[in-house]
């Protein structure tokens, strides 16, 4: 989708690493890593799970309430522009939620939606919202839906984000069974995490609620896809779907435009998500100053799922911020297991220098 360009005024995030923004990019820049084991939980084979948890919660608090938890203070962060504003308006709250799978259902999204507009104390006053259960691409998806909305005139303001957590037993014992955690079972596992994202958008118009200040990045292109050869199948995935995505993301810019500077996506160590974009990039290769150069965080703060897509805004906007982003042009991209892929072109406004930081 092009088309008006999206505004990003603030963000907000908690994960393993840190309970905003600055500190968990901070982490992240120094390779800082959260990726440990569970406390408690044990494998099929009797040895601990690979875990990234929060560092603040309880590791026996469930998982729904710490999904609502870490939702909170992502969101009162996002939030905080409000603070300086004499008349908040109503905005709508879109939430990107894990997909359906055990340990986490359309009632818990709901249960968490719900929860989280009547129990956080915000500035602002929250009007239409959607928990959509999308996995690692939902708060990208997310992103293509709100600049259509906005290019239609529904709204000039509103707050996407997403936030999960791995840590419900069921959960952890199907990704075991799957062979996705990272261990002796598994050849290219992950290790599950758990966190929390937002930004605060706007387009022109809702910026004179911000006294037209600088926003911190602007989403000038998103897109959409689905690929069919979905993982945990015996099919073989050539990144069709991603490619696509990705095409469509990156045409949407200007014919002269630079070639992108960095790339943020949810790579993880399994060996799909490698070899999917590896195909992409032997299509797309053109258009990026080094398209193997891709940061993939997992590494540092486990697997985000849902709360993915915000949580690589929060990296390319603090590294602009703070001097050391390696370019203006951030492609960020996520892959969902049921097959929905997403990707947003996000440029900073703060020329990187050497001498921040």
């Amino acid at each position: 989708m092009m088309g008006t360009p999206l505004f990003v005024v603030a963000t907000g995030a908690r994960t393993p690493l840190g309970l905003h923004s600055a500190a968990t990019a901070a982490a992240v820049r120094a390779a800082i890593s959260s990726c440990s084991e569970h406390p408690f939980m044990v494998d099929l084979l009797g040895d601990p799970m690979a875990a990234s948890m929060d560092a603040v919660l309880d590791a026996r608090l469930n998982c729904n309430e710490r999904m609502l938890a870490m939702a909170q203070t992502a969101l009162q962060e996002a939030t905080l522009p409000f603070a300086h504003t004499p008349a908040p308006p109503t905005i709508p709250l879109w939430l990107g939620l894990p997909e359906p799978r055990p340990g986490f259902s359309e009632q818990d999204a709901q249960q968490i939606c719900q929860r989280l507009i009547r129990e956080t104390e915000l500035p602002v006053k929250i009007g239409d919202r959607c928990a959509f259960m999308a996995g690692h691409s939902a708060v990208l998806s997310l992103l293509d839906q709100v600049m259509d909305d906005m290019n239609q005139g529904k709204y000039n303001a509103c707050i996407v984000g997403g936030v999960d957590s791995y840590f419900h037993p069921d959960t952890l014992q199907w990704l075991d069974q799957n062979r996705q955690l990272a261990g002796d079972r598994s050849r290219s596992g992950f290790v599950p995490g758990e966190g929390a994202g937002f930004c605060l958008l706007a387009n022109l118009k809702g910026m004179q609620h911000f006294n037209n200040s600088t926003p911190m990045a602007t989403i000038s292109s998103t897109a959409t896809a689905w690929e069919s050869k979905l993982i945990k199948t015996q099919d073989i995935n050539l990144g069709e779907g991603l490619t696509h995505t990705i095409r469509a993301t990156v045409q949407g810019s200007a014919p002269s435009a630079p070639p992108i500077n960095a790339v943020y996506c949810d790579i993880n160590g399994e060996r799909y998500r490698g070899e999917e974009w590896g195909f992409t990039c032997l299509k797309l290769a053109q258009y990026f100053d080094d398209p193997t150069g891709y940061c993939s965080p997992a590494d540092c703060w486990g697997d985000m799922g849902a709360a993915s897509g915000a949580l690589f805004m929060v990296l390319a906007t603090q590294a602009a911020q703070r001097g050391y982003a390696q370019g203006t042009r951030n492609l960020l991209w996520a892959s969902s297991e049921q097959g929905l892929r997403a990707a947003a072109l996000v440029e900073t406004n703060i020329t990187p220098t050497p001498f921040r930081g």
